[in-house]
């Protein structure tokens, strides 16, 4: 398996895949069936469930907040035996409702790059956990918000930054969303609109098409972004990991070991 090829197939997936097939700097190999990434994970279908329980998971990261995953829960079979970990902590933007009136394509851009800058700062709590949990060794792990995109595509390229990931993979992974899921027709397809997006009566739907998919595409320039405020405001991504999330050097080697290959 390559990162070409890691989409999971599943009837009521949303953008989930594998994290693994990655190459370190250094030449090393992410492992895969480690850390998952994905959408939203209350739509997934018995056949599904059968399918997931193959990947041995072990623990959830769910980074959305608690009125989303009210919404839309994330049910599990009762066999399974996983831990799920939330890290709630800053209230985070409501997106969708900032973007109420924004009418053009550039105005959401702008909205999102906006987003992005901040979610280092709002996240940084359920951040923590997630890296805690890993370096615990809470491995498989699958880490999700609403369409695996955004707060997950920053918690992604952050995993992958601490494990010496080159900065232009991890932007290839982070865009590969735009090609492992539409998620246009993900939301068309659940009734009560999916990915939190509860109602029709929803501002996003509201917008024209060409703005709402300025929100729903995973643009690199969104999650430049959000690296580039880490690095104005703590000097560097790694100064971020270790200062603000708790990833020492001893928990970078200890993740080192249980996510890489040679």
């Amino acid at each position: 398996m390559t990162p070409s090829d890691c989409v999971l197939p599943l009837e009521g997936g949303c953008n989930f895949r594998d994290l693994g097939g990655h190459r370190t700097a250094d030449g090393r190999l992410v492992r895969h069936r480690r850390v998952f990434r994905s959408g939203v994970l209350a739509y997934l279908t018995p056949r599904d469930h059968e399918h997931v329980a193959e990947l041995g998971l072990r623990a959830v990261c769910d980074l959305r907040r608690a009125d989303e995953r009210q919404a839309e829960p994330t049910r599990w079979p009762p066999a399974a035996e996983l831990r799920m970990f939330f890290g709630d902590g800053d209230p985070d933007r409501e997106m969708p409702r900032a973007l109420a009136g924004q009418a053009s394509a550039a105005k959401v851009r702008a909205a999102m790059i906006d987003f992005y800058r901040a979610m280092p700062q709002w996240l940084r709590p359920r951040l923590s956990v997630l890296f805690e949990r890993l370096a615990a060794g809470d491995v498989p792990i699958v880490v999700h918000c609403s369409a695996g995109k955004d707060r997950t595509g920053l918690a992604c390229a952050l995993i992958l930054a601490a494990l010496g990931v080159p900065r232009e993979t991890i932007f290839a992974d982070y865009a590969r969303t735009n090609v492992a899921v539409d998620l246009e027709a993900f939301i068309a397809a659940r009734r009560k609109g999916g990915l939190g997006l509860v109602g029709r009566e929803h501002p996003i739907y509201r917008l024209p098409p060409e703005a709402r998919g300025a929100l729903l595409v995973a643009d690199c320039d969104y999650l430049d972004a959000a690296l580039g405020a880490i690095e104005r405001q703590h000097g560097s991504v790694d100064a971020y990991l270790r200062d603000t999330l708790g990833v020492s050097d001893a928990v970078r080697s200890r993740l080192r070991t249980l996510l890489l290959a040679d």
